[in-house]
């Protein structure tokens, strides 16, 4: 599963890339873990071109697969698959002969629809605990008959289901019906009013680090119970304010990621955080963007290879909608130690400043697999 949350971050840092490159001063927000889950349900249907490009871009093609992770239930997993789909050990009956490009196909995407299953299992234990949504669902035209073993997958892996829909008779009652949805899934947040910017100020002992080269401190910001974090990457002031953060945006990738939020770079300090408390809500429509990046014909009704979901030749996809929303307040982080008797004011250790004053990256951690949840980049109220 380690592998899948390492293609996850690499997913999401190229995305971020894609959605900014053509404005530097936006903020972005986004859930990479929805899409790659979301996406990663059309790759069980996928087959040929149409799934190695997703493979491509989501680095699924990356997922480990190595004989040594003997104790990985998800390769467990897959070879008792072997056996029971093997005409041997006793086994009556004819099988179909498939070619080994098609079988490796097949054991790759049951390897990765099993470590889905894993994580999204994980993220539905701690909903408990947290305000936290991520719901995914694909909506078919109700024409096109679904294949049972497809849909079988989609609710043991990624714990959701197709709803069929009229998308050609009766486009506006399908829209409606695909934002009722998504609205009660995300507790109506996606219809929250503005509100005025306020700075949020703690002192506390925080992890916190600096990033010499490109010039950044790194906060980690827990939230109560401590299973989740934010992470906030701070450049340091310029003339315009972006400058900095271009830079920082510009040298982001997973590896250094994990070294810059290692125990090597980041240590518990005293510190006085000035942080904006803010409300961001955003909604996209990823078709272009997917494209540039190399997903391209899934969106082609005549190159489209989505024989595993239908039989149907003319299956494609018609449209990729992300939405998201996140409220950063006082509530959400504590200040770990913050409470405790000071002996002398004197011989007490001097307070570091962090204040984000000025736009920044950042992202929402789990701690213990180090899953994304969320990431993005804060430029104004």
């Amino acid at each position: 599963m380690d592998s899948l949350i390492a293609a996850n971050s690499k997913f999401s840092f190229d995305l971020f890339q894609e959605i900014s490159k053509n404005d530097g001063a936006k903020n972005i927000f986004f859930c990479p873990l929805s899409l790659s889950a979301a996406l990663g349900m059309v790759r069980l249907g996928a087959r040929n071109d149409s799934a190695q490009q997703i493979d491509r871009v989501l680095h699924f093609d990356e997922l480990s697969q190595e004989k040594t992770k003997a104790l990985d239930p998800c390769l467990k997993y897959k070879e008792q698959k072997v056996l029971a789909d093997s005409p041997l050990e006793g086994q009556k009956g004819v099988t179909k002969p498939s070619t080994p490009q098609v079988e490796s196909s097949k054991d790759e995407n049951e390897l990765l629809s099993c470590y889905f299953g894993q994580l999204l299992s994980k993220l539905d234990r701690i909903k408990s605990d947290y305000t936290l949504s991520i719901a995914n669902r694909l909506y078919g035209e109700q024409e096109f008959p679904i294949c049972q073993e497809y849909l079988d997958g989609v609710i043991q892996f990624y714990h959701t289901t197709i709803e069929s829909v009229d998308f050609r008779k009766d486009t506006e009652k399908s829209r409606q019906k695909i934002n009722f949805w998504v609205e009660s899934q995300s507790q109506a947040k996606h219809r929250n009013e503005k509100k005025t910017v306020r700075m949020m100020n703690q002192k506390g002992t925080f992890k916190m680090g600096f990033i010499e080269e490109v010039n950044a401190q790194i906060l980690e910001m827990p939230y109560t119970k401590g299973k989740l974090s934010m992470f906030v990457l701070l450049p340091s002031c310029s003339e315009d304010n972006l400058k900095g953060l271009q830079e920082l945006e510009r040298n982001i990738t997973y590896e250094k990621i994990v070294a810059w939020t290692s125990s090597e770079n980041m240590s518990e300090k005293r510190v006085a955080v000035s942080f904006p408390q803010f409300t961001l809500e955003d909604s996209y429509e990823l078709n272009s963007i997917l494209q540039d990046m190399g997903i391209t014909d899934v969106f082609d009704e005549k190159k489209a290879d989505l024989t595993g979901i239908s039989l149907h030749p003319s299956l494609y996809l018609s449209k990729v909608v992300h939405k998201t929303f996140v409220e950063v307040d006082e509530n959400g982080t504590q200040a770990v130690g913050a409470s405790g008797a000071v002996g002398s004011v004197m011989s007490a250790p001097s307070w570091e400043t962090f204040n984000a004053d000025h736009p920044f990256l950042f992202f929402i951690r789990h701690n213990k697999n180090q899953t994304i949840f969320f990431y993005g980049r804060f430029c104004s109220p």
